[in-house]
């Protein structure tokens, strides 16, 4: 990731500790609906995430 990717103009880091509680509250989420195990989660999520930085953002389109 680029510095630029990393941190985009008008960003509040800050946000990113919100971020992450949601994230948290989803992924445990999922696992109690798909019956998972953390570990399968994680994978998951690191599946989705890696996705996340190849698609095209709002300012591409």
């Amino acid at each position: 990731m680029s510095a630029d990717q990393a941190d985009p103009s008008g960003f509040n880091p800050l946000a990113m500790v919100d971020m992450w509680e949601d994230m948290h509250a989803l992924v445990a989420e999922w696992e109690l609906k798909h019956q998972s195990t953390p570990a399968v989660a994680a994978a998951a999520f690191e599946e989705f995430a890696a996705a996340l930085v190849d698609r095209p953002t709002a300012e591409s389109a």
